[in-house]
């Protein structure tokens, strides 16, 4: 019986998930490491590095949106103390968003196309996810 009711309650839990809680859980356990710039992608082509600073933007705004969209808007102030909804998790991943938005900023400055690549490659599948 026990068990029966443990898995119903896992079961009612997991209806109430908030939309979004799968990119936030993705973006609060990617490991991303920074790439040096070496002189090898020094020489690349502006308007590739361009290209690949802008999708990056992209996405990086569009994942901010949605999870805003998602689990902040609408947010009282009271919720942000209150550990029951998780927000911290919420302000977590959009910080790491951030954090890839300088990232890839820095990227576009140093002309490293081996660290605007790998933003791309982390983001790419998160963006294609549906909540």
């Amino acid at each position: 019986m026990l068990k029966k009711s443990i898995l119903i309650f896992a079961f009612i839990l997991a209806g109430c998930a908030q939309q979004g809680d799968e990119k936030v859980e993705a973006l609060n356990t990617i490991e991303f490491h920074a790439t040096p710039s070496s002189t090898a992608t020094a020489n690349s082509n502006p308007v590739e590095l361009e290209s690949l600073h802008n999708a990056n933007k992209q996405a990086i705004a569009s994942l901010t949106a949605e999870i805003k969209a998602a689990r902040v808007d609408g947010l009282k102030s009271d919720d942000v103390f209150d550990n029951r909804y998780g927000i911290d998790n919420v302000f977590q991943a959009l910080t790491r968003l951030e954090e890839f938005g300088e990232l890839n900023n820095i990227y576009l400055k140093d002309k490293n196309k081996t660290g605007l690549v790998q933003i791309g490659k982390v983001l790419t599948p998160l963006t294609g996810k549906t909540s």
